[in-house]
């Protein structure tokens, strides 16, 4: 039996936002862009990046906002979010208490009107709790108690998931299920736990946006018209436009996003091969910035 919390008011407010920061994301990027080329204009793409990688957040909660739903079969409870699942064995389930009697949780974790995900504790009995949950007010959670654990959910209908639990327990379970989540497909990345690879990461991206800087600060000093020393032609210095200085950048960041998409792929299958590939990524932008130094000098 499936039970669906109501979500439209979640995913208004979750599609709200993510438009929100990834259209201040595109309006920074063109502020960016109409802008003459100097120092100043990096915060512009700085805080841009910053609003994308927000924006692209919110679309992941909220589509995993969409998939919210609890299963409940002879064996366990399953609460599906995203690509996340809650295996809650049904013998271990306690008993179900109404929210109505419970104070208004604080809830630690992915929160807005309407969709709450994360980690809140009850007063009481029931403790530490994981929420899945789309409720407004105290009145609208169900908490599901177990020994190890408790989770508040969002059922419409409490009577009719009280009366499907005691049914699927009267019949007794087939296997044995552990209570444990289960993470499936993005979610199962080990990239998300893995600090090493996320510090390899910021790093690339920090390298890149210094060869930016230092580009955007040296290009309005400059003649239309520079010797240009790299690449070396037999030791010739070759006279170009300064405009050649952007393929710098532009090269850049098409290196970056290859580099830790190879990297994130290649993490999920050899750590090693994954910080290879995380550390090329930074080789790639200290190169560029070399080669931005040894042009200008």
């Amino acid at each position: 039996m499936e039970f669906r919390p109501p979500r439209a008011i979640g995913t208004l407010v979750g599609g709200a936002l993510a438009a929100w920061c990834l259209g201040i994301a595109v309006a920074l990027t063109l502020r960016g862009l109409s802008q003459d080329i100097d120092l100043k204009v990096i915060p512009f793409y700085l805080v841009a990046s910053m609003f994308l990688l927000l924006g692209l957040l919110f679309c992941y909660w909220t589509y995993s906002l969409g998939t919210l739903r609890y299963v409940l079969d002879r064996n366990a409870l399953t609460i599906v979010w995203g690509d996340i699942r809650q295996t809650v064995p049904i013998t271990q389930i306690e008993r179900l208490v109404p929210g109505r009697e419970l104070p208004n949780p604080h809830v630690a974790g992915v929160s807005w009107l309407g969709h709450h995900v994360g980690r809140a504790t009850i007063q009481g009995s029931i403790g530490d709790t994981l929420f899945y949950s789309t409720h407004r007010a105290p009145a609208d959670l169900l908490y599901v108690v177990t020994p190890a654990q408790s989770y508040a959910l969002s059922v419409e209908d409490e009577v009719a998931f009280a009366e499907a639990l005691q049914g699927q327990q009267r019949m007794g379970s087939l296997i044995a299920a552990a209570q444990t989540p289960d993470r499936l497909y993005l979610a199962a990345q080990p990239f998300w736990a893995d600090y090493t690879a996320q510090a390899l990461a910021f790093a690339a991206f920090a390298t890149f946006f210094a060869m930016f800087a230092y580009v955007f600060q040296q290009y309005p000093g400059l003649p239309q018209s520079i010797a240009l020393s790299f690449p070396q032609l037999d030791g010739v210095t070759r006279v170009g436009s300064k405009d050649e200085l952007l393929k710098l950048p532009q090269t850049g960041i098409g290196l970056l996003l290859l580099n830790l998409g190879l990297g994130f792929i290649a993490h999920s299958w050899e750590r090693m091969v994954g910080y290879v590939l995380l550390v090329a990524a930074i080789g790639a932008q200290g190169i560029l910035l070399a080669a931005a130094i040894i042009a200008l000098n």
